[in-house]
């Protein structure tokens, strides 16, 4: 199983996020809520208790390499490739209508979907092992490629947390970043003044819902 090194020691990462080493170091507006919580279960083992009422939605990776820290009944999950959940803004309103105010996103490192085309010639033959038409199948993958790839998992979260913090107005979203060395959570550098940049909480425009695919 290939595990990439610690992000402390990866020059792509090491200047651009920020460690969390203490409560002290968990921005306020995640104070005292579920996103609080589970960086303190993944980085400090804190133990989590489920209360029922489920607040918090988790979107991250397929990445077989990460495991999430919670219990039942504590978080809805959403996992899809690169973490992003374009195309699945359904699911997130469903969650909102059960009581989620929350949402934490989390990239990671060595992410495959920044490798894709790379891989694309696999992932058609797998399509083929499966029964489909060598051409479909590469028409289908190029195409899926084009919407799946991503060339740097910093740049995507960004993009990711700016899109939805327009969509979602009043969710609350924490923008994080995991180490699949050792499974501890950052926060992105950019997240301070990306926040302060966050839209306020009046009505989406029509044009940028019409467009969600």
């Amino acid at each position: 199983m290939n595990i990439p090194p610690p992000v402390r020691s990866d020059e792509k990462y090491n200047e651009s996020l920020i460690e969390v080493q203490s409560r002290d170091d968990i921005p306020e507006a995640w104070r005292g809520t579920p996103i609080e919580s589970f960086i303190m279960a993944q980085n400090f083992g804190w133990p989590i208790v489920s209360t029922g009422k489920v607040e918090l939605l988790i979107a991250t990776c397929i990445e077989f390499r990460y495991a999430l820290p919670v219990p039942k009944m504590y978080a809805y999950v959403i996992r899809r490739a690169s973490g992003r959940v374009i195309g699945s803004e359904f699911s997130v309103g469903y969650t909102l209508s059960q009581g989620v105010r929350y949402l934490v996103m989390i990239g990671h490192n060595d992410c495959g979907m920044s490798k894709v085309y790379e891989k694309a010639p696999h992932v058609v033959q797998a399509f083929v092992e499966q029964g489909w038409d060598h051409k479909i199948a590469e028409e289908y993958v190029s195409k899926q490629a084009e919407r799946h790839s991503i060339s740097d998992e910093l740049d995507a979260l960004r993009t990711e947390y700016i899109r939805l913090t327009n969509v979602f107005r009043k969710l609350v979203i924490a923008p994080l970043f995991v180490c699949l060395h050792d499974s501890r959570l950052y926060i992105p550098k950019w997240y301070p003044e990306e926040a302060k940049n966050a839209p306020d909480a009046q009505k989406v425009p029509a044009e940028l819902i019409r467009n969600l695919p």
